[in-house]
Parts: structure tokens; C-alpha cells; sequence
């Protein structure tokens, strides 16, 4: 009976080596660890360049170049379905998805257009006038009120200004749209200050569509308006008042029915502000805040913005410069009132200066919230539906990315990256606006040619 050998070496077939038998299983993990590596470089790449899909914003139209702009006559809205550019020489309106031009108005004769009013019920005001920045000349003493939606005139007038009037240049509070009201300033200064519309400081109410006459209101005796606001609710100028309209800085607030006037409050309750080293600006009519800037950059003087409640009395006085850092308001931009809250961008230094977005609440002028999303310089913000949207460009990478706060608390709701350099692509930023999903910004360029607008959607 034959016997089985089981030494050593005797069995024939496969030996089992253990080293060999796990090697597949190192390879797999080699070439996991070097895709994971691979996809994540090539994801670093895609976030930072902006082409990060759930992450990135991408351009859905833009409009011709334009040839240079002027300082005056500038402003953009979203109107509906319709984007609204205004310039010195025109006033265009887009399609807000196609980006196809709808309409253009274009000002009779040489007129140039030196101001507008913000929309209000698809109604633009606009100031103009020709040889506006010429000594001698009518200059901007037309007032034309234009339907949005059509690029139709409704009617057209005049506001009494002097052969002087243009001696300054351009300027811009003189007409506002609001509650159904045309507001039009009947009196402009000449170069030292003085009234000279007829002797007369007034203000005058017609209907919004029609032009027809509603009611005039004589500015108290020895004040002199600068800027003129409107809503439903209330008619608001800013007044200098007090030796020829020297002295003090007031807030006068009008009944809108009958240009009765229901209070006339110094910005300042402790310390007259002057008009003569500051520029003024309405921010916003209701609420009612006005911000008071330095007249030149670098400048000395009040920098602060006042804010008045429901019954026209003062609530708050919030400086530029606090805990926030310093609220940044070169640029209509930058700022933004929205209930009861002014938003803003702020200026701060650690190790270098950069930008935040702060939120201070009307009432007591005390900070709510701030956002230091990121890194680098806050160029523009916007608010809309309880949301404050703000583009951030990152010094170190000079990319650009956009944020979506919750107005209330500051939380962060979105955010992403650029494929484009959206500040600095052509001419400087005038507006930014976040409606249905797109993202619209306008510019204006007044050295060379520049684009009105472009369109971003997110992806």
C-alpha cells in the first residue's frame, strides 16, 4: 500500500507567499491616494479660478462697450424685467435675461443729463440742460419724467434757475420720485452760495405720471435746500440754515399732501453741523438718514450719519469711525439703509487693511452684527429681501467672491468665486444688484470704453 509523502517541498502547486499576495491590494490604495490627490489639486484649481461647479459664478451676458462717460448723469436700476442705465448723453433700458436693448432715450437738442431721481412706480426723473458745465448757460433747468417699462416721455418742465445756476456744475438732490409725487428743487445757488431761482426757496409737488401741479412749498425763511427725497409717507429736504444758509444743517420733513411743513430738526442736537466743509447726501427718506462726509478726500469736519424716526425726531447719530472700523461711503455702493438697519462696508487693520460688512441698527446706532468673510477689499454691496449680498476681492490671489448674509443676524447663506475680475474688468463699479438668481452689475468708465452691464448666474 503505497504511503503519501508530506515533507517539506513535496507538494506540488501553488506556494502561498504572503508578501506577494498583498500586493494588488497596496497598489489599489497607491492609486485612490494618488487620484484623491489628483482630484483634489485639480478642485483647488477649479474653486480658486472659479469653475467649481456648486460653487462658481458664471457670466450669462454683457453689453457692448460704451465710449466714455462723464461724471454726471450716471445711475442704474432693475426695473421688472427691464435694467435701466443712465448716462450724461442717454438713458437705455435692457432685458434683464436677453440682455437686448429695448429702448433709448436720448435728450433733445445738446442736452446732457445732470441728475436723475431713483425709480419709483417704473418712473425715472431726470435733470438736464445744455452747455451744462459752461459759466454762462440756463444749465440743468429741464426736468423730463420718463416710463421706464417704454422709454416714452410723460411730460417734461422746467425748474426756475438762474443764467448762474450751472457756475458749480452739475448737481444732483434736485429732483426725487416717490409716492406717487414728483419733487422738484425750484432753487439752486450760485458760486458763492447764494439763492438765485426769483428770489424764491421753494419746493414743488406734481403727479408722478402726469406732471400736473400738486403743491409748492416755500423753504423756511434764511435756509437754503441742498438734497430733496419722497415716499409715500413723507417729503424730506436737507436745509442750511442760518445766515444765508451757512450755518446749521437741518432735516425738514413735509407733509406729502399738502407741502405742509411738519418738522424742521438740526442734524446735530449738541454741535451745529456746518454745510460749508461737508457734503450731504439722503440715503434713505423712510427711514429717514442722511449722511454727512467731509467735502473733499482727506478732508476735516463732520463724518457721521444721522438717523431720524417715524415722527421726524433724531434717534441716532452713528460715526464713520467705531468699533466697525470706518464705514467706507465713497461710493453710493458701499452703503445701503434697509428697515432699520444701515449696512455698509467698513475699513479695518490687523496685520494689514481690509474690508468687513457691518450692519448698525437705526434706533440706538449700536453695531448689530459684522461680517469678516474672507480676506481682502469689500468693493460693493447690495440688500434685498432680508439679504445683503457683497463682493470681497482677496489680495493674495486677486480673485473675487461673492457673499449672500442673512440681513438680520450676519449668518452666511452663500458663498463663491469668480472666473473674472468683476471690479476692475472695465470702468468702476456703480451698482450691484441680486434679483431672481442673477446678479447684475453696472459700470461706468470715464476714461475708455466700458461695459453698462454684466450679468453673473450661479452654478
Amino acid at each position: 500500500m503505497g504511503t503519501t509523502d508530506v515533507r517539506a517541498g513535496s507538494v506540488r502547486g501553488p506556494v502561498a507567499r504572503p508578501g506577494r499576495a498583498r500586493r494588488p491590494g497596496c497598489l489599489a490604495v497607491v492609486v485612490v491616494a494618488v487620484l484623491a490627490l489628483v482630484g483634489g489639486l485639480v478642485s483647488g484649481i477649479l474653486m480658486i479660478t472659479g469653475h467649481m461647479p456648486g460653487d462658481s459664478m458664471d457670466t450669462v451676458w454683457e453689453t457692448p462697450a460704451d465710449p466714455a462717460a462723464v461724471e454726471h448723469g450716471n445711475g442704474s436700476w432693475p426695473v421688472g424685467d427691464v435694467l435701466v442705465r443712465s448716462r450724461f448723453d442717454a438713458v437705455t433700458g435692457y432685458g434683464l435675461r436677453t440682455g437686448k436693448r429695448h429702448w433709448e432715450y436720448v435728450p433733445p437738442g445738446r442736452s446732457e443729463i445732470c441728475s436723475t431721481s431713483a425709480p419709483d412706480d417704473s418712473v425715472l426723473l431726470l435733470v438736464h440742460g445744455e452747455n451744462v458745465t459752461a459759466t454762462r448757460s440756463e444749465g440743468c433747468a429741464d426736468v423730463t419724467a420718463l416710463d421706464l417699462r417704454t422709454g416714452k416721455e410723460l411730460w417734461s418742465g422746467s425748474r426756475k434757475a438762474s443764467a448762474k445756476a450751472s457756475a458749480g456744475g452739475p448737481v444732483s438732490g434736485a429732483v426725487a420720485a416717490g409716492g406717487g409725487l414728483a419733487v422738484v428743487l425750484d432753487t439752486w445757488t450760485d458760486e458763492n452760495g447764494e439763492a438765485v431761482a426769483d428770489g424764491r426757496r421753494a419746493i414743488r409737488a406734481v403727479d408722478l405720471r402726469t406732471g400736473e401741479r400738486r403743491w409748492t412749498a416755500t423753504v423756511p425763511e434764511d435756509c437754503l435746500p441742498f438734497d430733496v427725497g419722497a415716499a409715500k409717507r413723507r417729503v424730506v429736504a436737507v436745509l442750511g440754515c442760518g445766515k444765508g444758509g451757512r450755518t446749521e444743517l437741518t432735516a425738514a420733513v413735509l407733509d406729502p399732501a399738502t407741502g405742509a411743513l411738519l418738522h424742521n430738526e438740526p442734524l446735530d442736537a449738541r454741535r451745529p453741523v456746518a454745510p460749508s466743509s461737508v457734503r450731504t447726501a439722503l440715503l434713505s427718506v423712510d427711514p429717514l438718514v442722511v449722511s454727512v462726509r467731509p467735502a473733499y478726500y482727506g478732508g476735516t469736519g463732520v463724518d457721521a450719519f444721522f438717523a431720524f424716526g417715524a415722527d421726524g425726531r433724531r434717534t441716532s447719530r452713528i460715526e464713520s469711525s467705531g468699533e466697525h472700523g470706518k464705514i467706507v461711503a465713497d461710493k453710493p455702493s458701499k452703503v445701503a439703509v434697509d428697515g432699520e438697519r444701515l449696512y455698509a462696508v467698513a475699513e479695518f487693520r490687523k496685520s494689514s487693511t481690509s474690508s468687513r460688512v457691518v450692519a448698525v441698527d437705526l434706533a440706538t446706532g449700536r453695531l448689530a452684527w459684522q461680517a469678516d468673510s474672507g480676506r481682502g477689499d469689500t468693493v460693493a454691496l447690495s440688500v434685498h429681501d432680508g439679504k445683503v449680498t457683497f463682493l470681497q476681492q482677496d489680495r493674495g490671489s486677486f480673485t473675487e467672491r461673492l457673499y449672500v448674509l442673512d440681513g438680520a443676524t450676519g449668518e452666511e447663506l452663500d458663498d463663491r468665486t469668480f472666473s473674472v475680475d468683476v471690479d476692475h474688468e472695465a470702468g468702476w463699479l456703480g451698482g450691484l444688484f441680486d434679483r431672481d438668481g442673477l446678479l447684475i452689475v453696472s459700470r461706468y468708465d470715464t476714461k475708455g470704453p466700458g461695459r453698462p452691464f454684466v450679468v453673473y448666474e450661479r452654478w
